[in-house]
């Protein structure tokens, strides 16, 4: 019965949402970026074939070091921590001697094991079916499980097992939803049966598995992350009759220990913080790519099994410690202090906020009434972390021109001109002489030596050439817009541009762009649907006139919502991006970027950035404006 209540229609269109927004976030992570997997450049081949070829000399080397070091005098006591560290680390790695390594694609699993985001969505998705364990206190209908006999252990313990079972059914399609997409991007599914050391991230891993094996275990143990914190969260919900301030507390905790663990060193004093940090829990498959070995009670014990049986022993006290409130908590008690300090603050601001205009009430209900400011909330959040992560880096001579440009290029560059004109001549030049040397050598007028002398310098100069190759591009394609369009372009470098608003930048303007308009049309339906919820829209309807004021009213407020959050979303995406790849010449017409020589209007690039936050904010009105209507249209109809 309790599955039945809780896999309604709407959880089951909530996960579906989820799984598409996994498979979103995972292939902007894997294909995007900084974090794009380049196996196949000849770069990437090179390491990863040193890394194989050194592969067995390091373990053994590990081994011989670890033999040596025991029988040094400062590590000989046997009951040392360090001498049975030295003596566990020796026979770990000795299990890898023997282990084949091969440069097999191993493109798919390594983009997995990187793949975090899933896990917390895994665990926004456990909330949100606990949240729904806890409706019957909105309505008082909890009241009736007192009524039974044992009923409170009982059903306490059932919706544990439920909150296992889905939430693992749930992990699981997020998970292999990921696994699929990443074989389909990468392939390699016929690789799974070779060592998980064959990819380089795993070289200090000692479990000898493979990548199947591995992929089960990074399954269970990001599982358990998930129900760790979930567990902790259960508990306090079950504690605190107050959902919302749990909810609340939950996420700015959550924020406080980000902050904490992005801004603190590892050299730092405070390093324990960074350790001791609820983001690890969600990065706690790294685990399987690091050793380390702790002391438990004269014993030396890998961090990987103190983890995970941490881990265990937690979730277990937690669910424990929530049955044991559950069956302790009656309804109908007294109200606590904190809740009647709360009360009466609420009486307080209630009678201030009386005195607000009914716009500023319209806005008001929006955002906190209709929890509002907390899609907003995920909005911007989606800004920050698209415009923050799979940032590119370039190579040194793409490095070496942009700084040309920004030096002498711009609006004037005279001198890249200079520079290019002259580079071509030492290369004509150079070219010219070994001709020539060629010719004389052939007639015998000249000695090898000198031969080889001239080649060599038609060899040193011609790789200048390679370098101007780029600049000698921007030259023509700016000579050729100057003569079919009248306009002076700017010499500069296309790079941060096509990051921030060409062809680089779809994916992740697609999904800001859908992000945005969803919140938008949740936010404008939650207006709506606030007052029917309330039954408010009977009273509303049956009044002279109050339909159509309040209507106005609230499409003013919510219009105004849109435009703010859309205009807030696109200010942190370009604001992020331009002091990342610090791009310059704004003032620029944009046809001087050669990716945008169609674009047939005259506006500067700044101009042009503009015009895209208008065009988005048009987006997001009618988005609003279309919900807005046909939410209302329906209301009305039912009413």
């Amino acid at each position: 019965m309790e599955l039945k209540r809780l896999l309604n229609i709407k959880y089951i269109i909530i996960v579906c949402a989820a799984l598409v927004l996994n498979i979103i976030l995972f292939m902007f992570q894997a294909t995007a970026g900084g974090n794009k997997i380049n196996e196949d450049s000849k770069r990437d081949l090179r390491i990863r074939t040193e890394y194989i070829e050194n592969y067995k000399s390091n373990i053994q080397n590990i081994v011989d070091r670890a033999e040596k070091l025991k029988k040094q005098r400062l590590f000989s006591n046997p009951e040392s921590f360090s001498y049975k560290n030295i003596i566990k680390t020796g026979k770990d790695y000795e299990k890898l001697i023997n282990i084949n390594l091969s440069a097999d694609n191993s493109k798919a699993v390594r983009a997995i094991s990187k793949y975090s985001m899933f896990i917390g969505i895994s665990a926004i998705l456990t909330l949100l079916l606990m949240n729904n364990l806890f409706k019957e206190r909105d309505n008082n209908m909890w009241q009736l499980t007192y009524m039974s006999k044992n009923g409170r252990v009982y059903l306490g313990l059932v919706r544990i097992a439920d909150i296992f079972i889905i939430s693992l059914i749930q992990h699981f399609l997020l998970y292999i939803t990921v696994v699929f997409t990443s074989f389909i991007l990468f392939g390699g599914l016929g690789d799974l049966y070779n060592p998980i050391q064959n990819i380089s991230e795993f070289g200090q891993c000692t479990l000898v598995i493979n990548k199947a094996e591995y992929l089960i275990a990074d399954f269970l143990l990001t599982y358990l992350s998930v129900v760790v914190a979930t567990s902790i969260i259960y508990m306090l919900m079950n504690v605190f009759r107050n959902r919302k301030n749990v909810f609340i507390g939950t996420g700015a905790f959550v924020i406080i220990e980000y902050f904490i663990y992005i801004n603190t060193e590892s050299q730092s004093i405070y390093r324990l913080l960074k350790y001791i940090n609820i983001c690890n829990l969600f990065r706690i498959n790294t685990i399987y790519m690091e050793y380390i070995n702790v002391n438990v009670f004269s014993h030396v014990v890998s961090l990987r099994y103190v983890l995970i049986t941490a881990v265990i022993i937690l979730s277990v006290m937690m669910f424990m410690i929530s049955v044991l409130v559950y069956v302790k908590r009656y309804p109908n008690t007294e109200k606590g202090i904190m809740a009647k300090i709360s009360d009466k603050i609420n009486v307080e601001y209630q009678k201030i906020f009386n005195n607000y205009n009914n716009l500023f009430k319209e806005i008001h209900k929006t955002l906190l009434t209709s929890k509002g400011i907390w899609l907003i909330a995920a909005a911007i959040f989606a800004a920050v972390y698209f415009s923050t992560t799979g940032y590119v880096t370039f190579n040194d001579l793409q490095i070496q021109n942009d700084k040309l440009y920004k030096e002498h290029g711009g609006k004037d560059y005279t001198y890249i001109k200079n520079y290019v004109d002259s580079v071509l001549e030492k290369t004509d030049n150079a070219n010219k002489e070994r001709i020539e040397a060629q010719k004389k050598y052939d007639n015998g007028e000249i000695d090898f030596e000198e031969y080889f002398a001239a080649v060599s310098n038609y060899n040193s100069v011609s790789n200048s050439s390679v370098e101007i190759a780029e600049p000698m591009e921007k030259l023509s394609y700016l000579a050729k817009l100057k003569k079919e369009t009248g306009i002076d372009g700017y010499i500069m470098s296309d790079r941060g541009y096509e990051q921030i608003f060409g062809k680089q930048s779809t994916v992740r303007e697609i999904i800001l762009l859908m992000s945005t308009q969803f919140v938008v049309m949740l936010i404008a339906f939650a207006s709506v649907y606030i007052e029917k919820k309330s039954s408010m829209d009977k009273l509303i309807n049956s009044s002279s006139g109050g339909f159509k004021y309040v209507n106005k009213k609230k499409l003013i407020s919510v219009g105004l919502i849109t435009l703010l959050l859309t205009l807030a979303v696109n200010i942190i995406e370009y604001t992020n991006l331009i002091r990342y790849y610090k791009v310059t010449y704004f003032q620029a017409p944009v046809q001087s970027l050669t990716f945008m020589g169609d674009i047939k209007i005259n506006v500067s690039i700044i101009g042009w950035l503009l015009l895209l936050i208008v065009f988005k904010l048009i987006i997001s009105t009618v988005t609003f404006s279309v919900t807005f209507i046909i939410t209302r249209m329906v209301s009305k109809w039912q009413h």
